[in-house]
């Protein structure tokens, strides 16, 4: 990692309105991980949080332990959602955020302020030249919603125009995009401030087998959103369907428990605390997704508490230069295709998925390294020229 030259620590400005601890949510592990990221060039971060998850004594105390100075705002925007479903960042940005901000950058006067998700643009617009701004994009909303209808699912949450994201992205100095093909998709917008950084998380557990005896254990672990949803009821009515199916358990966890009906062969776990202990619970997991969009961090979680994944096309998007594991061509298609695996020798089918999962890990390793180098040298350059250390 390279670390920046300066007389003192450069200060971070990081907007929020996700919960940051514990990060317990996807899109808050990849906050995180950029906080780790400007952590390890020598600069400070603070926080702006948002509050839009909640706010109470003890996220607030765990903030203030983990950062270095942090405000919490209550959340004013209106969050109007307009004809066909079109969002517009007015909308969903809060007026009141910059004289906030403003405050905070007179006290510590930041070298970077860095928003997430793009309704949170506007605000950089209140900093001169001399601060970097980056956003973090988190997923593609333009025209959001129709990937929604075109799964018969009635859109929800924002989504918006080319025009509107465009804007957006050019109040930013750099654009961050969580998969390489959204990226290209950005730069073939004509933006030239995007810049590609995977989401993974460190290695937690190395690949080897539960060694635990008994029937194998399948796992899922998931929000409640329409597309999770949608996905593991097809799956199971597949998986229930399967006439020969081999005795294997199944383990859901997360807030997609409370959508689920009880089945013959499933447990379902809630929330979990800590990840290693679902994890650890089970041999293989699964990701049946039949849509949505932005990166699935389903799919790329368990490779780092050491177990294999088996996923579906829409599973894997923005995986599919590296993925190495077999993906199946439909939910439908994965229960399927795990009835007739389970069938044959269990211990070489599983010996065969744990390489794989070492070599789709070693190359998401390869492939996320390069990518935080090229940040990293990309914002030493505008913070004041760091070399390599």
């Amino acid at each position: 990692m390279m670390q920046v030259s300066a007389s003192r620590a450069p200060r971070v400005l990081l907007v929020t309105f996700n919960r940051l601890i514990p990060a317990d949510q996807g899109n808050a592990r990849r906050i995180m991980q950029l906080v780790r990221l400007y952590e390890g060039l020598g600069c400070t971060v603070d926080v702006l949080y948002h509050a839009e998850e909640g706010l109470d004594p003890g996220l607030s105390r765990a903030l203030q332990q983990r950062f270095g100075l942090v405000r919490c705002v209550s959340s004013r925007a209106t969050k109007r959602i307009g004809a066909d479903h079109v969002c517009r960042l007015a909308d969903w940005y809060d007026p009141q955020l910059p004289a906030v901000a403003q405050e905070m950058h007179r006290l510590r006067d930041y070298q970077v302020v860095h928003v997430n998700y793009i309704w949170y643009a506007p605000l950089l617009a209140h900093f001169g030249p001399s601060v970097v701004k980056v956003l973090d994009s988190h997923d593609v909303f333009a025209d959001r919603a129709e990937a929604y209808r075109q799964a018969g699912l009635t859109p929800a949450w924002f989504s918006t125009t080319c025009a509107e994201e465009d804007r957006a992205f050019r109040l930013a100095d750099a654009v961050l995009a969580i998969q390489r093909d959204e990226a290209r998709v950005m730069a073939a917008r004509g933006h030239a401030n995007i810049l590609f950084l995977p989401y993974l998380e460190p290695q937690e557990q190395p690949f080897g087998p539960r060694g635990a005896s008994g029937p194998l254990v399948l796992g899922y672990l998931g929000s409640g959103n329409d597309w999770n949803i949608r996905s593991m009821r097809a799956f199971l009515q597949a998986w229930q369907a399967q006439a020969d199916r081999p005795p294997a358990r199944l383990l859901v966890a997360g807030g997609i428990c409370r959508h689920l009906a009880d089945q013959p062969g499933m447990a379902k776990m809630g929330f979990v605390q800590e990840l290693q202990t679902f994890y650890g619970a089970i041999d293989v997991a699964i990701n049946p997704m039949v849509g949505g969009t932005g990166l699935k961090i389903k799919t790329v979680e368990p490779l780092s508490f050491g177990r294999p994944v088996l996923s579906t096309p829409a599973g894997i998007q923005g995986l599919g230069e590296v993925w190495q594991l077999p993906v199946s061509a439909s939910a439908e298609a994965l229960a399927t295709d795990l009835s007739q695996w389970l069938a044959g020798p269990r211990q070489a089918w599983l010996d065969g998925l744990l390489a794989q999962a070492a070599a789709t890990r070693q190359a998401l390793d390869a492939e996320f390294d390069a990518q935080r180098a090229r940040l990293a040298r990309w914002l030493s350059r505008r913070l004041g020229g760091g070399r390599p250390a």
